[in-house]
């Protein structure tokens, strides 16, 4: 096994045999061999038994990989669906059939005719008993605070204040840089993962740059046709010859095996060395299929019967090949096999995994090539490479153009980079972003405003307090952003984009509630004491007093339910920044800062122009031209014994609220409470809602996790184009490549592997050609799993794991013709030319240059002195038909020498024997497999495949640490982007949980009440469930965005059940004569009546509007990510909104008269309570009781 073969000369690399037959067979530890013999090793293989822990590790393994099963959940959800789905029919029965005749006896009495609706609408909750001592005290600061704010020129101090404030925080924007590095959105700098992407490309070497080209044949026929083959050698002679900048060229940059090597290209069209006047001599015998054919077929050989076919047309036309082809070779121009057809020939869809050479010839529409560059720990020494892919970037952008026969993508290794720094441009996001508070601003002016047009109008607008009121959200948007800047840390383009429109759904909601509140407690004030507005035009302290007690009384009314509002916003958005992505991080803890700043802006700035525009209005002033009066303002008063009817034409300028019936969207809210209250009504809600959300539940158990790699990419960039050509017709995309590494000093290793040299127990750990190495080598166990698992198993693509130490030996066995030294030079390495393979080179160079050792037997234990000397020229030999054990590019980036990568090509000193070589101590080197990740997309963004691959490698390194008592740790490119979803789901349900738990805690506390935490807060849980429910069919997977997006759904579930909750909690304080509370659909009906216009037209709608603004603004900037915020927080206002205008009503309804138990037998009343003390909201401000 050890001898050499001739049949194995220019074919294998570890090992090649020879069956009994004497039948030439290559094992599949001979790399790069074809389809063909892989077939032949694979059942040579199978026929052998795997040690048994290998056998266990695959069972752990496929445990792991196995989705948990959600049959018991589904079962027991059925069951709870039927249990209560029985009960409510059972309960609506009972109701139906014993509660009608005692409620109708109720609804029927003469009293309640006098009871009727319009008295109930004149109960003012806020002067009712508190539901608790928080609830009560909070109310009363507010009171005192909205008298403060209203009171003299106190609203002229806050204003200059605010403004003072608003400034020197705003000011910092001046300092303002966005992050333009898309990896620090990704990961944080001291995550172990971005630790482990530092070491590895210290030790080893970042992995090579990629360049590539993506051809699609434009009439969807084979690129395997002359023609398009042509055309495509065409292309790539460009890249290589004419893309240059600063005279730097491809051939300069690229990863080669000698100075004076072809570049290494893979692409099909390197079975015709990638050159035009190879592939013309076929083209013009008729001989490029055939040769295609065989070379696929066995791409390591040279194609001999082609060659004797076209030596024989040429003789008869008198001609000869050209000495570059003289053997028609079917290996690359830079010496390897192009092996790995479905990473070069794409477009068509397999339906198994096996290779079939003729399916790929035939029906391939796609044609890949890519071009290895040199990349450099320093980014300094990257500056050519970067300014060569710019400049490869716009000459493909010029083929593309007018290409007659492909369709052209293209991408380099700083096409990302470039393109995130053009979406982080400021000037965009700037423009987009006023074009989106704008957009608001029409808006609120718009839903303020009772438009009729006529003089009249602009009297009781509220032009300028919308205005203003968006204007506070700019401000704390740009003093949030100011002080971010003043800390000189780089803001995140994520945060830039949607920190304004998130605080501007959130932050608009309160304007509308703060003037809702101003308006109704005037119209209250107005039916108590209409005459205090008699006449009020000249009365100046009268203006100001009755300022004072709107905004006393409306701070009071809305203040405390917007405060919890906002403490449990901060908190649940505060929470998001569990999350493990920096761009999570960043937007989360400022989206916690201007949630903070917009609350503190509106309760100060905002109320102190709120009653600056009161004291307009009420004194006839127009709005936005404030130097003039209205010419009715002094008209002559009408008595104040007219009917509320007539008040219409008086002097009150606010009298238009006065009318609540011709209001078309009170009487919509009053048709909906009585559809909404009906039996059936209920009914249908509940089952409708619960089987939304056992469906949702159901959903959630299948979503993926993931983000796609577009995500923060212009939408208009020529790479979205690129990445979906490459997730259609790739065959190859979801691979990528993964690396054991043992690393000298890591956890218990040695300080370094020079007894590899020599020391058969350590050099037993890490071979598996020879009879000394171990079953359970590393390599030996990488390549079982990658031969006998499951891809869906170990992730691992079937293909030979390069075992770098079994190379070496065949490297300096004296058998082969790899390793020889010039005598001449001082005993320097001698190199072998990659394109000469003849035997009269082979005498030629023997002659001159003895082996480096003299007996096959040394290459087992290499002299000490000589072994890194050896190394060295092993780790930059180039390979080649008379040598294939070569590192070469093979092990490129594989070894580590003195804890740095091997030298640049361009940098290599000349190695002699015995000498130090590029170093003294070998401290790392690389096993690299090919991980493979089916259920993964480029653009749909699920990456649940790889990281499911990500997990199990980093198992497997754990259990060939545990077996083979060497740490190793494993590293991908791809693992920085994958880390953040190993624990996505477990961050998921820490941030939401915690959200819920705080907004519980709140709500118990201020409400008074347990009952109403645990409604408010399972309606929050019932719109978080509902939207991640949504996520999967809206093509939105789980990732640290969309949980921050959960956050803000939980936020906006709360916006509107924290207000209905407390006034539905103050309207069960009213009591009849008998001490009854009413009934849960009087209150609903109450506090829907009051709360419900105000929520729909401020709150919700505005969410809409923001967030649809928030897709025009995402839209130039990033799409993918900006899709993933648009889709989620609509579904979340969408679901906020129809769980808190229709199921907690009818939640809190049913659980009030089910507690109960009974329709009561009370005196006569009408069925919201009785008779009720009350206090005017005058009174109350004076502190004196009204004397009915």
């Amino acid at each position: 096994m050890d001898s050499l073969l001739n049949s194995c000369v220019d074919t294998c690399g570890s090992m090649c045999a020879v069956s009994a037959d004497d039948s030439r067979g290559y094992e599949a530890a001979c790399y790069s061999a074809g389809s063909t013999s892989a077939d032949v090793s694979t059942d040579s293989m199978n026929t052998t038994s795997l040690p048994d822990k290998i056998e266990s590790l695959l069972s752990d393994l496929m445990s792991r990989a196995e989705t948990g099963s959600f049959e018991v959940l589904n079962y027991v959800l059925a069951v709870l669906a039927f249990l209560a789905a029985t009960a409510l029919a059972l309960g609506f029965a009972y109701s139906t059939r014993y509660g009608k005749r005692k409620r109708q006896s109720v609804l029927n009495d003469p009293v309640n005719e006098f009871m009727g609706s319009g008295m109930l609408s004149m109960i003012n909750l806020d002067q009712l008993k508190g539901i608790g001592r928080w609830d009560d005290r909070l109310t009363q600061l507010l009171k005192r605070w909205g008298d403060f704010v209203a009171m003299g020129n106190h609203p002229l101090y806050i204003i200059l204040l605010s403004l003072m404030l608003v400034v020197c925080c705003s000011s910092g924007l001046a300092r303002l840089e966005v992050e333009t590095d898309s990896l620090k959105l990704w990961v944080t700098e001291g995550s172990t993962v971005f630790q482990e992407r530092t070491r590895f490309n210290e030790m080893l070497g970042p992995v090579d740059r990629l360049e590539r080209l993506v051809l699609v044949a434009k009439d969807g026929g084979a690129v395997t046709r002359p023609s398009y083959l042509k055309e495509a050698i065409r292309l790539q002679q460009v890249v290589a010859n004419e893309v240059t900048s600063n005279s730097v060229m491809l051939s300069e940059i690229c990863v080669k095996d000698a100075e004076n090597s072809p570049c290494q290209v893979n692409a099909v069209t390197q079975y015709f060395q990638n050159n035009m006047e190879h592939f013309e001599v076929y083209e013009t015998y008729g001989l490029v299929g055939k040769h295609l054919t065989n070379c696929a077929n066995a791409p390591e050989r040279a194609d001999a019967a082609v060659c004797s076919e076209l030596q024989a047309q040429l003789n008869a036309s008198g001609s000869s090949l050209p000495t570059s082809m003289s053997d028609c070779p079917c290996v690359s121009s830079f010496g390897m096999p192009m092996s790995e057809l479905q990473e070069y020939l794409g477009g068509f869809t397999l339906d198994d995994n096996s290779i079939d050479t003729s399916t790929y010839l035939e029906q391939a529409t796609t044609l890949f090539s890519t071009a290895m560059v040199m990349n450099h720990q320093d980014e300094t020494k990257n500056a050519d490479a970067i300014a060569w892919e710019r400049s490869f970037i716009a000459r493909m952008e010029e083929e593309a153009k007018d290409n007659a026969l492909y369709d052209i993508y293209y991408a380099a290794e700083t096409s990302a980079d470039d393109e995130f720094a053009a979406a982080s441009n400021l000037d965009i996001v700037f423009k987009a972003g006023t074009a989106a508070f704008l957009f608001m601003f029409v808006y609120v002016v718009i839903g303020l405003n009772h438009w009729k047009v006529d003089r009249r109008f602009f009297h009781s607008s509220k032009i300028g307090v919308g205005f203003m009121g968006v204007s506070c959200i700019l401000m704390a948007v740009g003093g949030t952003l100011g002080i971010l800047a003043w800390t000189g840390a780089k803001l995140q383009i994520v945060t830039l984009v949607v920190l304004p429109l998130v605080t501007l759904a959130i932050g608009t909601g309160n304007i509308f509630l703060i003037l809702h509140a101003v308006d109704l407690k005037q119209e209250e004030l107005k039916m108590e004491q209409r005459s205090l507005f008699v006449g009020l035009e000249d009365n100046d302290f009268g203006i100001h007093e009755i300022t004072c007690v709107l905004l006393c009384e409306a701070v009071g009314h809305i203040g405390p339910s917007m405060i919890l509002t906002a403490m449990c916003e901060c908190c649940i958005v505060a929470f998001a920044a569990y999350s493990a992505m920096p761009a999570a991080q960043w937007l989360a803890g400022s989206l916690v800062l201007g949630l903070a700043a917009s609350f503190t802006l509106q309760m100060t700035l905002l109320l102190a122009i709120v009653a600056l525009d009161k004291r307009r209005e009420l004194s006839g002033t127009y709005d936005v031209i404030c130097c003039k009066r209205a010419s009715f303002a002094r008209r002559p008063c009408l008595s104040e014994d007219e009917t509320t009817t007539t008040t219409q034409n008086s002097s009150f300028p606010g009298s238009a609220f006065s009318m609540p019936d011709l209001n078309l969207m009170k009487r919509c809210v009053t048709g909906y409470v009585h559809v909404l209250l009906k039996k059936v009504s209920k009914v249908l809600v509940l089952l409708v809602f619960g089987a939304c959300s056992l469906v949702a539940i159901v959903a959630i158990e299948t979503m993926d996790r993931g983000l796609s790699p577009t995500s923060f990419i212009p939408t208009d960039s020529y790479l979205h184009s690129y990445y979906r050509a490459v997730d259609e017709n790739d065959l190859s995309r979801k691979e990528f490549p993964v690396y054991f590494v043992v690393e000298a000093g890591y956890g218990n290793n040695r300080k370094n592997f020079n007894d590899l040299a020599n020391d058969a127990a350590t050099q037993s750990k890490f071979c598996s050609s020879k009879e000394i190495c171990d079953d359970l080598s590393i390599p030996n166990i990488l390549n079982a799993l990658a031969a006998h698992g499951d891809r869906n198993v170990a992730y691992f693509k079937d293909d030979v794991v390069g075992s770098w130490l079994d190379d070496f030996w065949g490297f300096v066995n004296p058998d082969s013709e790899c390793c020889r030294v010039d005598p001449k030079n001082d005993y320097a390495y001698s190199p072998l030319r990659p394109e000469e393979s003849s035997a009269e080179y082979i005498l030629e160079r023997a002659s001159v240059a003895p082996s480096c050792l003299n007996d096959a037997s040394d290459a087992l234990s290499v002299p000490q002195e000589s072994f890194m000397s050896l190394v060295s020229m092993f780790s930059t030999a180039a390979t080649g038909p008379l040598c294939t054990y070569a590192a070469g590019t093979r092990y490129h980036g594989q070894l580590s020498i003195d804890n740095g990568p091997i030298p640049a090509m361009s940098s290599r000193a000349t190695v002699t024997m015995n000498g130090t070589g590029y170093g003294n101590d070998v401290t790392a080197f690389a096993y690299k497999v090919l991980s493979t990740t089916e259920a993964s997309s480029t653009i749909s963004g699920s990456q649940e495949g790889a990281v499911t691959a990500y997990s199990q490698a980093q198992y497997i390194a754990k259990w060939i640490s545990d077996e083979t008592g060497v740490d190793v740790w494993v590293y991908s490119p791809a693992y920085v982007y994958l880390d953040q979803f190993h624990s996505i789901r477990r961050s998921a349900y820490v941030v939401v949980g915690l959200g819920l738990a705080v907004v519980l805690v709140l709500q118990c506390v201020a409400l008074g009440s347990y009952g109403y935490g645990i409604a408010v807060t399972f309606i929050a849980a019932l719109t978080v469930v509902q939207v991640a429910g949504l996520m999967m069919p809206m093509g939105v997977p789980l990732n640290s965005l969309s949980i921050v997006s959960l956050s803000i759904a939980v936020t906006f579930s709360v916006g509107f059940s924290s207000h209905f909750a407390r006034l539905f909690a103050k309207a069960r304080t009213i009591t009849d004569d008998s001490g009854y509370a009413p009934t849960g659909d009087a209150c609903v009906k109450k506090v829907l009546t009051k709360l419900l216009a105000s929520w729909t037209l401020g709150v919700a709608l505005s969410k809409f509007v923001a967030i649809a603004a928030l897709a025009l603004v995402a839209t130039p900037v990033f799409e993918p990510a900006g899709n993933c915020f648009f889709r989620t927080l609509m579904a979340a206002a969408v679901c906020s909104w129809l769980n808190g205008a229709v199921l907690l009503p009818v939640v809190l309804s049913v659980a009030v008269d089910a507690t109960e138990g009974r329709v009561r037998d009370v005196k006569p009343t009408n069925e919201e309570g009785g008779e009720y003390s009350r206090e005017s909201p005058l009174s109350s401000y004076h502190n004196a009781p009204l004397t009915k």
